[in-house]
């Protein structure tokens, strides 16, 4: 998966839907999260939760935070249209489904 090659652990990469449990998250990790989910979930982001963005990124960085949350979107999105075919790991979280649902919301 994209996360183990970046740096995250297993462990991190489980705790993602509940990265508030998490214990190596740090509080920007768990912002970042929060937006990837809210932005990804809604299509949109509220006021309350662009002022915490901005007091913890530069524009610039929230920039890239946008375009790596949008890229990961269109990404999935022509995995789902081509009917890409996913890697044990992946089949073994999501299941061997055409779409891949976001947990609940808590």
């Amino acid at each position: 998966m994209l996360g183990l090659s970046v740096g995250l652990t297993k462990a991190e990469m489980s705790m993602m839907g509940d990265a508030e449990h998490c214990e190596t998250f740090d509080a920007k990790d768990r912002l970042v999260l929060r937006y990837s989910e809210t932005v990804t979930r809604e299509n949109r982001v509220d006021d309350a939760l662009y002022a915490e963005l901005a007091v913890n990124f530069t524009q610039e960085e929230l920039v890239d935070l946008a375009l790596t949350a949008a890229f990961s979107s269109f990404v999935n999105r022509i995995h789902a249209t081509f009917r890409t075919d996913l890697d044990e790991s992946t089949i073994a979280q999501v299941g061997d489904a055409v779409t891949c649902a976001l947990p609940p919301r808590r």
